[in-house]
């Protein structure tokens, strides 16, 4: 929460954020209240909640989606 409440206007738009949390996430309160701030601050972010926990199970299924966020970060020009 520091990071979001501290972080300068000039870095807002700096980093691609993508939260990706289960709904039985032991996580998910935190990553709501992250959500939240990031939405109060206007902070250009993806925010995912899906059914399931904090394993490999969830991980294994939200991969694709991850990779495909990640990889629009990286273009050639």
């Amino acid at each position: 929460m520091a990071l979001i409440n501290n972080m300068a206007d000039s870095v807002k738009k700096s980093v691609r954020w993508y939260i990706d949390c289960g709904d039985d996430d032991f996580l998910y309160e935190g990553n709501s209240l992250v959500h939240i701030a990031m939405k109060k601050k206007e902070i250009p972010h993806e925010f995912r909640v899906r059914d399931g926990a904090h394993n490999w199970t969830y991980w294994r299924e939200a991969l694709p989606d991850v990779l495909h966020f990640v990889s629009q970060s990286f273009r050639q020009y």
